[in-house]
């Protein structure tokens, strides 16, 4: 295993995901206010330095809307199930997102 890397914790987390522009669907995953893990549901043709946007679906008992975010991804992985990509998150530019993104981190601390 490679040595960690990582500036700050990561937080175990789950919701659902959905890649902006296509109908791939996921979870994301561990996640920090530098990145996170996103495991699709199928493989994706992009490579390390390319960037995406994935909409957030909190489950409805977590109390936070819908809310996109931009990430840059660092590494691809596959697994028997899942497309594993780590990445980075972009600032978010847009007071609602930051919110919720905000959100999201206390609900998983």
């Amino acid at each position: 295993m490679g040595k960690e890397q990582r500036k700050s914790p990561r937080n175990k987390t789950y919701a659902k995901v959905l890649l902006e522009g296509s109908s791939t669907l996921g979870y994301l995953r561990d996640l920090s206010r530098d990145g996170c893990q996103l495991a699709l549901i199928r493989p994706l043709p992009v490579q390390k330095g390319d960037s995406l946007t994935v909409s957030v679906l909190p489950v409805e008992e977590m109390g936070i809307p819908r809310f996109s975010v931009t990430v840059e991804i660092m590494w691809i992985r596959s697994d028997p199930v899942y497309f594993l990509v780590g990445a980075t998150i972009a600032p978010v530019t847009d007071r609602e997102s930051e919110e919720r993104l905000e959100e999201l981190f206390k609900y998983y601390a």
